[in-house]
């Protein structure tokens, strides 16, 4: 049997769409607690020279409800975002839900974790990365005899 990669494109659009509307619907009568995939943040991972630079969306997530580690060239976070009312007011629809999460990267080289720096700032977590001296580029001097 012969198909086409159009045809399996085909078939995962039509259970992409069916995914969504079954979201739709388990969301319309609350029945959904997990997040979306998408509401956990894309993660980008860029080296320079001398250091790793970690960026992730985390829209709604508060620096003291975020923890870092990094444990043998494993950078792990863990978060939640806490969703809440003000006081006084009555809810009439309510699709930002809370959600924990933890996401863990094997990062590609030796990284000293005496030069690390992360900051949170506008729902975009950048976590940057010194490289490990063993690793770092060295400008050797050749001399002449």
């Amino acid at each position: 049997m012969i198909f086409r990669f159009d045809d399996l494109d085909r078939a995962f659009d039509t259970m992409n769409q069916l995914h969504r509307r079954l979201d739709r619907v388990l969301d319309s009568y609350g029945l959904t607690d997990r997040p979306r995939a998408e509401s956990l943040g894309a993660v980008d991972l860029h080296e320079t020279e001398d250091a790793l630079i970690v960026t992730a969306d985390l829209p709604g997530v508060r620096d003291n409800d975020l923890e870092l580690s990094l444990k043998e060239d494993v950078l792990t976070f863990i978060g939640r975002r806490t969703v809440e009312a003000p006081e006084g007011y009555r809810t009439h629809l309510a699709e930002r839900r809370p959600y924990e999460f933890t996401r863990s990267f094997a990062l590609p080289t030796r990284v000293d974790p005496e030069k690390v720096k992360a900051t949170l700032r506008d729902g975009v977590l950048t976590v940057k990365l010194g490289k490990a001296e063993t690793v770092m580029p060295r400008q050797i001097t050749v001399i002449s005899d």
